[in-house]
């Protein structure tokens, strides 16, 4: 899955580089339902490196694609989890929700690999400053094969859903910004998942022109496992800090 995962990613990506030029020239780093051609080189205080690349290009219709590869290799060098997204975005007729994208998630990690259908949308609130993004999906997969073995099953058939609310606060008129957000996941089979992950962001430009940007991530990962036999483990609260550097195209 993993060598699949990244085959499909450099065809879709090489689909895209002929017309990346055609992206929104009118990028907003806090707007998580705009499509932009950009590039993230990620560290976390555990010694994990993340590398991040998405292209996009817009639509005559108003519309915008983008298509996304991420990669995360541990301290050792060693692979971690993977992502492959296809984000679809749709430009409303409406003051308060502008945009909505609807999104297909490939995900594959040392516990599961999933494909994620989803969307989010924009909304706006009467503090300009403050906006809301709401988002929500529904997943299918498998655990690993080795992973289902440990929790006492080996039928590895897995589905789901996740949620997420996400609240964005522009604190500067550079752009910079500060951002909250919990997100939910469950995962259903003969092993049952759930998970709460919250993160805190600060994020600033680096460059006058606003294309190259310095994040902060927090994240607090936590949440419950039951396995086969119906025993229920509580998982250990994971705290992690990222520190991203992030460029527009």
């Amino acid at each position: 899955m993993k060598l699949k995962t990244l085959s499909i990613g450099a065809m879709l990506f090489g689909a895209l580089c002929n017309t990346a030029a055609a992206q929104e020239e009118d990028f907003d780093a806090s707007d998580m339902t705009r499509a932009n051609t950009t590039a993230i080189i990620s560290a976390s205080n555990k010694g994990d490196v993340k590398l991040t690349g998405s292209l996009s290009y817009a639509h005559r219709n108003g519309q915008a694609s983008m298509v996304l590869l991420e990669g995360t290799m541990d301290r050792e060098g060693d692979y971690k989890d993977a992502r492959l997204q296809y984000f679809h975005v749709f430009n409303l007729d409406n003051a308060t929700t502008p945009r909505i994208a609807a999104s297909l998630d490939i995900i594959d990690n040392d516990m599961f690999t999933t494909a994620a259908l989803g969307g989010i949308a924009m909304v706006r609130t009467s503090y300009e400053p403050l906006t809301f993004f709401v988002r929500g999906g529904v997943l299918a997969g498998s655990y690993d094969d080795e992973f289902a073995k440990t929790m006492g099953t080996s039928n590895t058939d897995v589905k789901g859903a996740m949620g997420a609310a996400y609240a964005v606060l522009k604190t500067g008129q550079d752009g910079t910004f500060l951002a909250a957000y919990p997100e939910f996941t469950y995962l259903d089979g003969d092993v049952e998942i759930e998970s709460v992950k919250t993160t805190f962001m600060a994020a600033t430009p680096l460059s006058a022109d606003g294309k190259r940007w310095g994040q902060i991530k927090l994240e607090n990962t936590s949440g419950t496992l039951t396995d086969a036999s119906g025993l229920k483990h509580k998982m250990d609260s994971d705290t992690v800090a990222w520190f991203n550097y992030k460029v527009y195209f």
